[in-house]
């Protein structure tokens, strides 16, 4: 018979690595051993725990002690616990010292008692051999596993499993039993590999946590993880991967995909020859530091469009092959489209700054031209008065008075565009104003362009200046039938209540969730450039012939959208006509309605009777006419271009004038500040404030009359018989 030293040599050569083939070798030790020298020895009067396992119970003893393994004493090593325990004299000392000496774990048990262990065994649970031997193996386990323990030692079966084993200290702790039973004769032995696992769950809970706060980190940063197999062509993606371009693994049937199916499904076709040549580069350089980032828009699984940034690199073998490429793509779709509004935002701000310059300049260059408009409409009055019908020059005179006006309404609307005119509102329905706009432009379109009226019947009514809106249609209808002239076309006129999305808000900021109501305008015509598009909206810009605009239509329409709290989109390409969308808000109550004025009476006859009425204003032209009409009116007028010594005048003699108009606008005071003054000295004083840029509320400093420069003879005569209460003529 064999001795111990070449059954553990047999066994050591058997053995791998791997716990359970050194499980197996070992039980072959075991087994051999155990048959020669240690036969079984009798319990004296056993307890036993019973355990459930199952169909059967295991009765395990718990207090009464088994013999184990006898050890021989070594003379040079006496007993105790900082000793393995002594080997036997013959050969199997090498079993021994592989047992004791193992850096795994070992336990030797018989009926649910141990019969042996090794110092691992005792570091794990604290106890010395002598404490262990002889006694129940569940006075190391957790009671919750306890009957796992039971069930696997009574089904004698070969099993690795977790659970919580206990040390003397009475901690608990997590551990890995694998354990085999052996057979030596009619016993049945248990062999047990034990092992602390706590550091190794506290790094697997450390690692599934950072994977967990890396998914997360991943996932806000919409990053997803990739490789490429270069020889197969394909990719295996992560988990994150596969959320970024809207699928899954289960839905995917896996992680792999092969590149042309990839390419195919997520790259839009005009990307996809990009991305392969990008990729087609990192494969053929030679450099194995290679790396890359490109841009490229990728489809979601729902088909909607986004933006990915690839950063990846490449994998070279000893050969200097590529054969693996890897990276991390990223969804910058939020990105792009917040840069996108960013640009948007700085354009509509530069454009809101140049038309803000604009419009403070139109502004005093109005002012300027109605002085100068109110020369020479009043000279041309006052012409017209001293000339018969029947005279040469009339006919000239007359004319020259139409083009005043004209030039009057011009200064009108670059008045209205610098916002310094202010026009009522009231809560007013569209519908009936793109119906009488349509009615107008029927009448003057030629028979190739058709008309399209579309109204939804449910649009609420809108806060506005409903001169203004008219104007607004019907400058877009004129632009629109100008563009379709050459070869006809359809003019559509589309009232809606819409609700705008994010996307749409997203495009275009200008527009706000209260924009529910949409007015289009939208011609077939010719269609403008990206350039064109760009400056439409600047005062006197025209792509239209001489003669045959002025330029400030759509400045006019910008304005007054602009000005009623609205927004404006157009859409146009060459050949594919022109779409403006103004948004509205609707009313939320109806807007108050504002007294009117009388109309004013004409009234030329003279009705001064040779009182005195002061006349204040800047412009010697203003000056100069206005106290002529007055003169023809029978008023003596005194006229002052500095309100200061007009103020000096009047505290003089306060009585001594019968009425004041002043203009508003004047340096060292302004017509408020003088009306303010000249009413503290007299509180019924008649007077009228003039301007062309008439935005001051006069009611609530005092002023109760206004009239808008360029005056007319009429007008002056009327408003001055109202403030001095004369009859009309």
């Amino acid at each position: 018979m064999p001795g111990i030293g070449e059954v553990i040599e047999g066994a050591m050569q058997q053995a791998p690595h791997s716990g359970r083939q050194s499980m197996k070798a070992i039980n072959h030790g075991f087994l051999r051993l155990t048959r020669r020298k240690f036969p079984p020895r009798r319990l004296a009067s056993p307890a036993f725990a019973e355990v459930a396992t199952g169909d059967n119970s295991l009765k395990i003893p718990v207090n009464d002690r088994l013999v184990g393994l006898a050890p021989m004493t070594p003379p040079d090593h006496p007993p105790g616990p900082a000793h393995p325990p002594p080997a036997p004299a013959d050969g199997d000392a090498l079993y021994f010292a592989a047992f004791h000496a193992s850096l795994e774990a070992l336990a030797l048990s018989e009926n649910g008692l141990f019969v042996d262990v090794n110092e691992a065994a005792q570091r794990i649970f604290g106890f010395t051999r002598e404490e262990l031997v002889g006694t129940s193996l569940m006075r190391c386990v957790a009671p919750e596993h306890q009957a796992l323990v039971a069930a696997n030692i009574g089904a004698r079966r070969e099993a690795v499993y977790e659970l919580r084993l206990l040390h003397k200290n009475g901690r608990e702790f997590d551990g890995e039993i694998q354990g085999k039973t052996i057979y030596v004769g009619a016993r049945a032995l248990r062999l047990t590999i034990l092992r602390d696992v706590t550091e190794r769950r506290q790094s697997a809970a450390s690692l599934q946590d950072s994977q967990a706060k890396l998914g997360l980190a991943l996932g806000l940063a919409r990053l997803g993880q990739w490789e490429m197999d270069v020889g197969t062509g394909t990719f295996t993606f992560g988990d994150d991967f596969l959320r970024l371009i809207g699928t899954s693994v289960e839905r995917e049937g896996g992680r792999q995909m092969s590149a042309a199916d990839y390419a195919r499904r997520f790259i839009p076709p005009d990307e996809a020859a990009l991305v392969a040549q990008e990729i087609g580069k990192a494969i053929a350089t030679a450099d194995p530091n290679f790396t890359r980032q490109l841009e490229h828009q990728f489809i979601r699984a729902d088909g909607s469009l986004g933006v990915m940034l690839v950063r990846f690199a490449i994998v070279k073998d000893a050969t200097g092959r590529t054969v693996r490429t890897y990276g991390v793509n990223q969804d910058i779709t939020e990105q792009k489209v917040a840069e996108q509004q960013r640009v948007r935002l700085g354009e509509q701000l530069q454009q809101a700054q140049k038309m803000e310059a604009l419009g403070t300049l139109a502004g005093g260059i109005a002012h300027d031209f109605n002085n100068i408009l109110t020369g020479i409409l009043g000279h041309l009055q006052l012409a017209t008065m001293d000339l018969p019908p029947s005279h040469p020059a009339r006919a000239g005179v007359d004319e020259a008075a139409k083009a005043g006006r004209r030039a009057r309404d011009l200064v009108a609307r670059i008045l209205a565009f610098s916002r310094h005119s202010q026009h009522e509102r009231k809560s007013a329905a569209l519908a009936p104003i793109v119906d009488e706009v349509l009615h107008l432009l029927r009448a003057s379109l030629p028979a190739t362009i058709r008309l399209n009226r579309v109204v939804a019947p449910d649009c609420p009514p809108v806060l506005c200046d409903t001169a203004q809106i008219h104007q607004v249609i019907m400058n877009l209808g004129t632009n629109a039938a100008h563009a379709m002239r050459a070869h006809g076309g359809v003019l559509t006129v589309e009232l809606m209540r819409v609700t705008p999305n994010s996307a749409l808000r997203r495009r275009h900021p200008q527009i706000n969730p209260t924009h529910t109501i949409r007015l289009t305008v939208r011609d077939t015509g010719t269609g403008m450039e990206e350039a064109v598009l760009k400056r439409i909206f600047e005062p006197f810009y025209t792509t239209k012939a001489t003669g045959e605009g002025s330029g400030l239509g759509l400045t006019m329409v910008y304005s007054i959208v602009e000005d009623h709290l609205g927004a404006i989109v157009v859409e146009s390409a060459p050949g594919e006509g022109t779409s403006f969308d103004l948004y509205f808000s609707p009313a939320q109550v109806p807007a108050a309605t504002a007294a009117t004025t009388p109309p004013l009476t004409p009234a030329r006859s003279p009705f001064g009777r040779g009182r005195v009425l002061m006349l204040v204003d800047d412009d010697e032209d203003v000056r100069a006419v206005g106290a002529t009409i007055l003169q023809r009116l029978d008023f003596r007028p005194e006229a002052f271009a500095n309100p200061a010594a007009a103020l000096a005048a009047f505290r003089d003699e306060p009585d001594r004038f019968c009425a004041v108009i002043s203009d508003l606008t004047m340096p060292i005071m302004s017509g408020v500040e003088l009306a303010r003054e000249l009413l503290a000295l007299r509180p019924a004083l008649p007077l009228i404030l003039t301007s062309g840029n008439l935005n001051t509320d006069a009611a609530s400093h005092g002023v109760q009359y206004t009239i808008r420069k360029p005056f007319e003879l009429d007008e002056l005569a009327s408003m001055l018989r109202r403030v001095l209460h004369e009859p009309a003529a």
